[in-house]
């Protein structure tokens, strides 16, 4: 097993777990971490997942062979994408069974004449980085990309490590996503794209053919992301009535209508999983919003390992609920503290209350080796000689909604990779999730939590 490292605050130990414990909850390991009705095996077309969020870092030992080196692409440098890991000029995709009649974009006449123009650039042989830009997709833009990658598809394997000696040592890294053999193609974006933008990723996900296509972030639609003011009231006029949005040009307001209709057709031909939020949204946050049970859109939420509704996590509007970290609360609908953080104060804290529900557990995944990622350390480059300088920061403690449909994504992938169901609409994928839901009650509330074979296992429960 891979333990997660004691920590020790104020004379109080914090419990042991192991890394891979919401792979054992989903019932995709026993607790010898062996796959439990199912095999890895060499795919001869791997399950591909879309990944729609910022950029990677391909150099993660237990990334190598996941991503698709030819087929990511970069949204966030060119307005018509960049392929950040093939060699200049050598742009190879019109020779590849791409998707090229789909008709995914008909009756939205924006997104068809953007369609055009990128089938086009794609299947013209032009220049592998538009205009010469250089694509954006260093370690300090990858570090949320690179943790959902680690915990959809990341595979175990055995590194080489530089020892303090000089010499050089085998370094087993047993690291695993849900399914490590699928393949991914990372879409990444800016941190706050344009509806063109965000057209282009879920066209070119439909382009090539995904099999899954995961968003674990919002989408800041200014039509649907409406600011939550409840009744505050100035001067006795509510504050809802006194904000007023600035209207946006008709073009782009229809550029915005026409990405919320073209992420429910592409869900009709592949599932597309969504986090569902961490603010505990009443509805989840958007695009997570749209899903129903005539689309293939997937919210999903968070559930600690307690087996209790993550504190952050709404359950309305939620499709599945998978495993995630806890956060603390403190206000006038729930107390949910660590009682073993070092700043913990009882006084003023109600008794009974629902400290109980709190789980220290995290989810980890893989980083961005060196200082860049959540879990930076200070060596300028992390790996010397072709070997690991270090390993503490290629993994990192990783959380919210967006490891949830994570593992979600990582779920259907492997439901896909093992044949427990064929090539299928969106829905069918959606409704096959389903199937493999366990009903779960934490006392207050049911939700379908995912699980390979039986009963989801909460190991702090």
């Amino acid at each position: 097993m891979t333990k997660v490292e004691t920590e020790i605050t104020g004379g109080q130990t914090y419990p042991q777990y192991d890394a891979l414990w919401h792979l054992r909850t989903l019932g995709v390991l026993d607790s010898n971490d062996a796959p439990v009705g199912w095999s890895a095996s060499q795919q001869t077309k791997p399950t591909r997942v879309a990944i729609i969020d910022t950029s990677v870092a391909v150099q993660h030992p237990n990334l190598q062979g996941v991503i698709n080196k030819e087929l990511s692409l970069d949204f966030f440098s060119a307005r018509l994408g960049s392929f950040p890991y093939l060699p200049d000029n050598q742009l190879t995709l019109r020779n590849l069974d791409l998707n090229w009649g789909t008709n995914i974009a008909d009756g939205l006449p924006l997104t068809v004449r953007l369609l055009a123009e990128f089938v086009d650039r794609l299947s013209n042989g032009s220049n592998v980085h538009a205009n010469g830009v250089q694509p954006c997709t260093s370690p300090a833009f990858s570090t949320h990309g690179t943790s959902i990658a680690g915990l959809v598809g990341a595979r175990p394997c055995v590194s080489t490590q530089l020892l303090s000696t000089g010499e050089f040592a085998p370094l087993p890294l047993p690291y695993s996503g849900v399914d490590p053999m699928c393949e991914i193609v990372q879409i990444s974006t800016n941190f706050d794209p344009e509806p063109e933008g965000l057209i282009l990723a879920f066209l070119y996900a439909e382009l090539i053919g995904a099999d899954v296509v995961l968003l674990p972030r919002n989408i800041a639609d200014p039509h649907r992301m409406v600011p939550e003011l409840g009744d505050v009231k100035v001067d006795g006029q509510s504050l809802t009535d006194l904000v007023r949005q600035v209207a946006q040009p008709d073009e782009q307001s229809e550029l915005w209508s026409e990405l919320a209709a073209l992420i429910v057709n592409v869900s009709q031909e592949r599932p597309v999983v969504c986090a569902a939020g961490n603010s505990n949204e009443d509805n989840a946050i958007y695009p997570a919003n749209l899903a129903s049970e005539h689309n293939g859109i997937i919210s999903v939420g968070a559930v600690n390992a307690k087996g209790y509704r993550s504190s952050y996590s709404s359950s309305r509007n939620i499709t599945v609920m998978a495993p995630s970290n806890d956060a603390q609360t403190f206000d006038a609908a729930e107390v949910r503290l660590d009682e073993l953080d070092p700043d913990y104060d009882p006084v003023g804290v109600p008794v009974p209350n629902a400290n109980h529900k709190f789980s220290s557990y995290d989810v980890i995944s893989t980083d961005v080796p060196g200082p860049a990622g959540y879990s930076g350390n200070a060596f300028p480059n992390a790996v010397f000689d072709g070997a690991m300088r270090e390993y503490g920061s290629y993994f990192s403690r990783f959380g919210g909604t967006s490891a949830a449909s994570a593992l979600v994504a990582g779920f259907l992938s492997l439901g896909r990779s093992t044949n427990e169901f064929q090539n299928s609409s969106g829905v069918a994928a959606k409704s096959w999730l389903l199937s493999k839901c366990h009903a779960h009650n934490d006392d207050e509330e049911e939700f379908s939590v995912p699980c390979w074979s039986g009963v989801p296992d909460f190991p702090d429960s």
